[in-house]
């Protein structure tokens, strides 16, 4: 039976883990390795798993000027006011070498589809390094084709189609459009 536990009470227990996510976890991981008593007690360990967060939201994501442009055309939804809520995460998690890595991250938002990857630190740093595509569900005009081509994003279907990337720390994570070529997949860095 899965039990289903409190993202938000559960961030709250670690310094600064608070208000950065809401939203129901359920999940299966596997760990070995040595818990040290140290300060950074995840050294030692390595493992895997898989990740389901339904209904919540990510207060801390900032998106710059660009993108908010973008959001704004979404118009489904409680993310029509907030881009940061999302309807569904799942993902598959490795820990290794101090990092938490994913392969494959698919986000379902209201009316916004995320498929991405990347890695965070848990060494101390707190280092995001994400990339993906996002699509965000809106109406087909000349406007919104214009505005798209204009920011970046490509129209396809009725989606508006942007890769991303997520830098910064988890504390101040930064959100930008585009896979810059000196991105490198920090999941495949490590292996």
């Amino acid at each position: 039976m899965a039990v289903a536990v409190g993202l938000a009470q559960l961030l709250a227990a670690f310094p600064n883990g608070g208000g950065k996510m809401t939203g129901k976890m359920e999940g299966d991981v596997r760990l070995a390795g040595e818990i040290a008593h140290s300060l950074r007690p995840l050294a030692g360990i390595h493992g895997t798993g898989h990740l389901t967060v339904r209904n919540g939201q990510v207060p801390s994501l900032k998106l710059n000027a660009n993108l908010m442009k973008l959001a704004h055309f979404n118009d489904l939804g409680p993310a029509k006011n907030d881009p940061s809520s999302f309807n569904l995460i799942t993902t598959d998690l490795e820990l290794a070498e101090q990092r938490i890595s994913s392969r494959v991250i698919d986000i379902d938002g209201y009316g916004v589809d995320v498929d991405g990857s990347g890695s965070v630190s848990v060494s101390g740093s707190d280092e995001l390094n994400y990339h993906g595509l996002a699509e965000i569900t809106t109406k087909e005009s000349f406007f919104t084709n214009t505005i798209a081509r204009l920011s970046g994003a490509t129209l396809k279907d009725g989606k508006l189609q942007f890769p991303f990337r997520i830098g910064g720390t988890i504390d101040s994570p930064v959100f930008s459009k585009g896979k810059g070529d000196k991105d490198v997949d920090v999941a495949q860095r490590h292996r």
